[in-house]
């Protein structure tokens, strides 16, 4: 079971990998392949793109139940 804050709307792609247990790499993976959470791009003071992955309670909820613990 995972247990997030009421307030908490988003989760960060190391923040999912920690709750859900899956590796960082993998859930990226994951992310691209079956369209689960969405980039969130930054500029940063270098000019390069900086991605983030975001992640909403639903897509919490279906990672925990397709892919607990791999």
């Amino acid at each position: 079971m995972i247990k997030v804050k009421a307030s908490q709307k988003i989760f960060t792609d190391t923040e999912t990998a920690t709750l859900t247990g899956i590796g960082l790499e993998r859930l990226r993976h994951l992310a691209r392949t079956r369209h689960i959470g969405f980039i969130a791009r930054a500029a940063e003071a270098a000019g390069r793109q900086a991605e983030q992955w975001l992640f909403t309670r639903s897509d919490l909820m279906v990672l925990a139940m397709l892919y607990h613990h791999c």
